[in-house]
Formats: structure tokens, sequence, C-alpha cells
């Protein structure tokens, strides 16, 4: 069920996609064109962090992640 955060002021879609054990959400916004994906990965010291898809927007990816995980909680 797709839910919806803010984000700089403005409202963003977010879509929950399963594929095997990796979780992926897919991140929308009806007044831009295009899409952002961000997931949870897991660094060499075994901590998780925000990540986009494909990898380059890390600052990003990890703002998005924290709303997705207060949402979530919720």
């Amino acid at each position: 069920i797709p839910f919806e955060i803010i984000y700089e002021q403005q409202t963003l879609k977010v879509e929950i996609i399963r594929s095997g054990k990796s979780v992926v959400y897919k991140i929308t916004n009806d007044k831009k064109p295009g899409v952002f994906f961000v997931t949870r990965a897991m660094d060499a010291e075994k901590k998780y962090f925000w990540t986009s898809i494909p990898e380059g927007r890390l600052d990003i990816a990890a703002k998005i992640g924290v709303l997705i995980e207060e949402k979530i909680k919720q």
C-alpha cells in the first residue's frame, strides 16, 4: 500500500517493492517527472545505511530513508 511523506515541503509518494529478501522503496513526486529508488544496505562493519539505486545520491537517500522509517513505525 503506497503512503506519503513530506520532504523539503514536497509530498512524495512511496511504494514498497519486495523482491526476495530485498525491499526497495519507489519514490515519486506528482509535480516532477522521474522516479527515485532507495533501499537499506549493509556496510563492511555490518551497519545499515540508506542508499539510492543507482548509487550516487546517498545524502538524499539518507534523509528520505529516515522519513520512511518514521512513517513505517507509526
